[in-house]
């Protein structure tokens, strides 16, 4: 090849490079957004609703991890005072949040078992409190947000309809 032709063959190979690749994808990301616009345009108007929840589903979800914590900590601290009142107790607090949260989530978790019928009273309490708050404290956040609710998806029916 001669100077001339390895110059035109830089220049086209930089011009596919530097144009071409990028007008592929500048071409392949607009199809992408035109694609993912409108069903994203939804979580637009899930925002409103956010705003709205994310107080009380918030303090909902602190009052349900502040449950599981502090069973966690009776469950160890009667096995502290009690050894034997779980038969394959956790070694460490990990182990308790984690039987904690399954026996909230009304869940068996293999590892630790109540023998004890203190440690099954414990787990007895623990599922009434925490289904309890799911049951009653989540129908009452729903209750009281309900009429915000309505009240912005009257507005996004009315902004529709213009």
């Amino acid at each position: 090849m001669s100077g001339i032709q390895q110059v035109a063959a830089i220049v086209i190979s930089m011009t596919s490079i530097l144009v071409l690749i990028p007008a592929a994808g500048f071409l392949l990301g607009r199809a992408a957004a035109a694609w993912l616009r409108p069903r994203l345009e939804v979580y637009g108007q899930l925002a409103a609703y956010l705003r709205v929840m994310w107080v009380p589903i918030g303090g909902f979800a602190a009052g349900y991890l502040t449950i599981i914590f502090l069973f966690a900590g009776f469950y160890g601290t009667l096995e502290r005072f009690s050894p034997g009142a779980f038969a394959d107790p956790g070694t460490g607090i990990a182990d308790w949040v984690s039987f904690s949260f399954f026996t909230a989530v009304a869940q068996d978790y293999a590892a630790i078992v109540p023998v004890s019928s203190g440690a099954r009273m414990l787990v007895g309490v623990h599922l009434i409190l925490a289904v309890g708050w799911a049951l009653v404290l989540f129908a009452a956040v729903m209750t009281s947000i309900e009429p915000k609710l309505a009240r912005i998806a009257r507005q996004q029916e009315d902004e529709d309809g213009e």
